[in-house]
């Protein structure tokens, strides 16, 4: 008697491997989206802390003039006004509401947002857009897979983009 596996057997074994990387793929692909929306979020709250001192010194917001805070934000072009990651562009703007965002380099594009208000009033929001001022949507809303990374990023709260 011969040893070895009949072509059978390694079709049924290909098959399970198959149906178990086609659920496991999805999975992933959301767990490290996830975890490169935490690069952002750190960034982005960086950033937000900084144009938060600057105001407490200054009495105004940097605007789009990241250069000015006392971090040194990675990547930051030579103008001052974004700053780019492998993952993330990230841009200010605004003297009030003060408007920090981080914009999705390439993939399934969404923007991460933390917005200011002059009285220390904050909201963070995931979506297509940035926010452009506290609880309104202006386009901020996110579809298909962008508001599935929204979702997870989020822990669900989809209805408007904020957080």
């Amino acid at each position: 008697m011969k040893k070895g596996f009949t072509l059978i057997e390694l079709l049924v074994v290909v098959l399970i491997i198959g149906i178990l990387s086609a659920v496991a793929l999805p999975q992933y692909t959301t767990a490290v989206e996830k975890s490169r929306a935490v690069e952002a979020t750190n960034m982005v709250n960086t950033i937000k802390q900084a144009g938060e001192r600057y105001y407490l010194q200054t009495g105004s917001f940097p605007g789009g003039d990241m250069s000015v805070l006392d971090i040194e934000v990675p990547g930051l072009n030579s103008a001052g006004t974004s700053a780019a990651t492998k993952n993330f562009t990230y841009t200010t703007s605004g003297t009030g509401p003060y408007i920090v965002s981080a914009a999705k380099n390439n993939g399934t594009s969404y923007t991460i947002s933390m917005v200011v208000q002059a009285d220390g009033q904050f909201a963070r929001y995931c979506g297509k857009e940035k926010a452009s001022a506290i609880g309104t949507q202006n386009g901020i809303v996110a579809t298909g897979d962008a508001l599935k990374i929204c979702k997870a990023i989020t822990a669900g709260h989809d209805t408007d983009g904020k957080w």
